[in-house]
């Protein structure tokens, strides 16, 4: 970044692109800091024996992006006339030669990550010990990210030995470290059922014996089916059935903000004439209040008023029920409102009030909330966050009545994903999708 910033203003010099000589003094040491700045947060450079290239690539975006607003902010600040700067053929030159700049600088990195194995004379050999699920995937996972290792394999792969006590285990493990030794591997992964290692100093001191680093990853797969995750706390080794991004404060925080600045920017321009358009339209077809409030379930399984433009007369039927195709209960305006999601803005308040977000889970009600719970065992991870206006579900097309207990669970699972997943680029991407699924149309929404 910084080399093309150097290169960009040869450009401008010799183009004159319209940037006056104080500002582009200034452009190489903002530059340089905030990239620095940015790298180092996401740890863009972080060199280890197993190195990602996905993560590398989701990161250098994130500092590119970082390092953009970082860079803009300062322009916002500093500069006398902002709206010049961002309005001059200078600042679109700029931005489009960096980008260029940053995806050449990126295929030119994979092309290096992916020749250095064969320039380094003598590498670092990594294997495995330990034939079973857990292994095979841990194989694979290394064998993915081996830029700067040797990787040999499982190397008991062919071994048909079942160990049906720890004596025979002890026994085998120490024979297979000694025949790794011999083979000058520098770092053993031995995968095991926990209850096999009886003591694990024993097998620690006879690694650094042999100057080997060993690394025992407990075998599960027999115990579950699905996959852990695992963290510490302090001295303890902690053991969960899912990774949970939110659970991180700063995540929450962020999540808050872009919650709060959203919800304000469609309060402020949209609700604000909306609001009273759509109020009189919908008290002219008929009675009743402008905005139907329903008790749903919430974070935590707490209940909370959630707000929707009315779209259904009132006192017909059952409220409880899910709207169907062709629902008498839905009137002339609410066909239009069901259709664009429009009266799914109010929830807007329920975002800036933080009862709800811009992107989650779709809240259920009640009722729908119980009987769901007594068929999908796993129902109730959605509400570990707050329920939101669209989330992943929706944008997947899983929208809509749910006939069936089936069509619920790919939803739930859907859902499920969101949280496991979530970042701050996941929420604007749904956001955008939600946009281009309404603009479209969604056959599900009626």
């Amino acid at each position: 970044m910084v080399l093309g910033t150097i290169l960009f203003l040869n450009f401008t010099t010799t183009e004159a692109v319209g940037w006056n000589l104080m500002f582009l003094d200034k452009m190489i040491p903002i530059t340089i800091l905030s990239w620095l700045f940015s790298v180092t947060y996401f740890q863009l450079y972080r060199v280890d024996v197993l190195f990602s290239l996905d993560f590398f690539y989701r990161n250098s975006w994130r500092a590119f992006f970082t390092q953009r607003i970082i860079w803009y902010g300062y322009i916002y600040v500093f500069q006398d006339d902002v709206l010049y700067f961002f309005g001059t053929k200078a600042n679109l030159f700029q931005l489009s030669f960096l980008l260029f700049y940053f995806l050449i600088s990126r295929i030119l990195f994979t092309v290096v990550i992916n020749k250095i194995k064969g320039w380094v004379f003598k590498q670092y050999t990594v294997a495995i010990w330990g034939f079973n699920k857990t292994s095979i995937e841990l194989a694979s996972h290394l064998e993915a990210n081996s830029f700067f290792i040797d990787f040999i394999g499982i190397i008991n792969e062919n071994s048909t030995v079942n160990y049906t006590n720890n004596e025979d285990f002890s026994i085998a493990l120490t024979e297979a470290i000694h025949k790794a030794s011999n083979e000058n591997v520098n770092e053993l992964y031995i995968v095991s059922k926990p209850d096999y290692i009886s003591d694990l100093n024993y097998f620690f001191e006879l690694g650094d014996k042999h100057c080997m680093r060993l690394k025992f990853i407990p075998d599960f797969s027999l115990i579950s089916k699905k996959h852990f995750c695992s963290s510490h706390l302090d001295n303890f080794h902690v053991i969960m059935p899912r990774f949970e991004p939110l659970q991180n404060a700063y995540n929450r925080l962020i999540k808050r903000i872009f919650d709060l600045v959203f919800s304000s920017l469609v309060i402020v321009f949209i609700l604000s004439w909306l609001y009273p358009l759509l109020a009189i339209i919908i008290k002219k077809q008929s009675k009743g209040p402008v905005l139907f409030k329903q008790m749903r379930t919430g974070k935590k399984n707490e209940p909370f008023c959630c707000y929707k433009f009315r779209s259904m007369y009132i006192n017909v039927g059952d409220e409880s029920q899910q709207a169907k195709k062709g629902d008498a209960r839905v009137t002339p305006i609410g066909k239009f409102l069901r259709r664009t999601s429009l009266d799914e803005m109010p929830q807007f308040f329920n975002v800036f009030m933080g009862n709800m977000s811009v992107v989650g889970p779709r809240p259920h009600m009640i009722k729908h909330t119980s009987d769901y719970n007594d068929h999908i065992h796993n129902f109730m991870v959605r509400h570990f966050v707050k329920p939101g206006i669209t989330g992943l579900a929706q944008v997947s097309g899983f929208r809509g009545e749910t006939k069936r207990v089936s069509d619920m669970i790919r939803r739930v699972n859907k859902d499920i994903e969101y949280v496991q997943r979530w970042s701050l680029i996941t929420d604007v991407k749904i956001c955008f999708l939600t946009i281009i699924v309404t603009l479209k149309g969604d056959e599900n929404a009626f």
